[in-house]
Formats: C-alpha cells, structure tokens, sequence
C-alpha cells in the first residue's frame, strides 16, 4: 500500500522553535500525513523528535546525514535510525567541486559505495537524492549516468524527483525507468513555469508548485512509479508559490485523487 509523506523543508520557515515545530506537526497530521522526511532542527536531536513524532502519530520515513561526514559519524547514524525506527538514511548531493569534471563524479560514486557499504553493516539502507545538476553532459556521458552506472545497486539507492528530472529536460514518466529497481521513495513536486525578472524569449524560469497544479503528467509518472516498486511517495514544495501548509495538503489529496486511493 502506497505510503504518503511530507518533506518538511516544505515547512522550514514553521519551525524555528520548539513550539512552531509541536505546532507544525500536529497541523501536518491533521493534514492526513502519517510520516514526515525530516532534518531534525538544531534544538533537538532525534531521540526527542522520535517522541514528539509518537505523541502526534507520525513516524520518520529516514535518517538524515551530510554524505562526506558519514563514515565519521556512522555509529551517530545508526543510534538516529535507531531512535527513529527507520532502516533508511537519506544524505545530501554532491559538492560543488566535485560536480566539475567526469573524474569528480566517479570519485562521488565511489565514495558513495563505500558509505553504502558501511552503512549495511549497521542494518542500513542507503539512498542518494539527486537534482538537476548531475544531469551534466561531459560528452560521452553525464554525471548521472556515473553515479547509476559506478555504484553498487547493492549499496546505493536513489530516490528520484520528478521536478528535478523536468528540470534537467527529461520527460519525468520516462526518465523515471533510469532508476527501476534503484528507487523506492520519490519526491512529489510540480514543475510551473514563471515570469522571469528581465525576460527574454528563449528564456523562462520555473519554481516548484503543488501536485497536480502545474506543467507534469502525474497520471503517467504515477503509472511508472507504481510499476518500478515506488513505496513512498514524499511530497515537497521548497521553492512554491502557495502559502506552504496549503500546497502540502492540497498536494496530498491531488496525488490520492490520481491514484484513485480512496483512504
């Protein structure tokens, strides 16, 4: 049964403090979302969120850890995942530097193995969030294609996202397949076009908007993450133009409606 969560990035201006965050929560579920992706923020770690999370029955859908600290901090990770009661750990991208050059890209996936390995040994799932920028074409071949094809399915997952992938000029549905069997969670976000500041014909900006109100194909991409085993399917709005509590929710009954989940 498909699973529905909200990445609270969405909501990051609503949890400054203890009290927006007891808030936020309690209006997320009220929402109908019974799991968050969450950083925890600074005033907490993950043992309290874990209780707080209990009190308005949410659970965490992973851990969260920055992907060059792992190894240093992989007995931290494993007590967080723990406290969370997750099998999973999302990390961060790519730094800058390394987003360069063919050879930055396959020292990142090699890197990536290597935390995927370690964090097998404490029971632990691994999974890379990619954007638009590994879709870099070098030539011969793009920094995605290094990542998927230099790392070890064993290791490493993704978890792809569909405004991403209209971003880097893919059609998402499709696109899509390049992670089958890589990928059970999947960031849910719509692609719409906006006023650029100083416009010029061929060029356009675009920002993310709430599921369903914008330029995707959520019946087609929905039919292909059904068939390639996505689980989770995690909202997101980080750069939207509605007031955020309403995107989240409206996005929630939007991809309950394409996927005729009646719940």
């Amino acid at each position: 049964m498909a699973q529905y969560t909200l990445q609270m990035y969405t909501l990051r201006e609503f949890m400054r403090t203890p009290d927006d965050l007891d808030s936020t929560l309690s209006r997320v579920a009220q929402m109908g979302y019974k799991s968050i992706q969450i950083t925890p923020p600074a005033f907490t770690n993950a043992k309290e969120l874990a209780k707080l999370l209990a009190i308005k029955g949410l659970t965490a859908d992973s851990a969260i850890c920055s992907v060059y600290k792992i190894p240093e901090r992989i007995e931290q990770i494993a007590r967080d995942a723990d406290a969370l009661q997750t099998c999973v750990l999302r990390t961060d991208s790519i730094n800058a530097e390394d987003r360069k050059t063919a050879d930055g890209y396959r020292s990142f996936a090699k890197h990536l193995n290597e935390c995927g390995k370690l964090l097998r040994k404490k029971g632990l799932d691994f999974m890379y969030h990619f954007h638009s920028f590994e879709f870099v074409d070098f030539g011969e071949v793009r920094g995605i294609d290094i990542l998927l094809n230099e790392t070890d399915p064993e290791y490493v997952m993704f978890q792809p996202d569909v405004f991403w992938l209209a971003s880097a000029g893919t059609e998402p549905s499709r696109a899509l397949n390049m992670f089958r069997g890589r990928a059970r969670y999947m960031h849910c976000k719509d692609y719409v076009i906006t006023a650029a500041k100083d416009p010029k014909l061929e060029i356009t900006t675009c920002a993310s908007a709430p599921v369903g109100t914008g330029n995707l194909c959520w019946n087609e991409i929905l039919v292909t993450a059904k068939d390639m085993g996505i689980e989770n399917y995690v909202v997101e709005d980080d750069m939207g133009i509605l007031d955020p509590f309403k995107s989240a929710e409206l996005s929630l009954v939007n991809l309950k409606k394409f996927a005729n989940d009646k719940r």
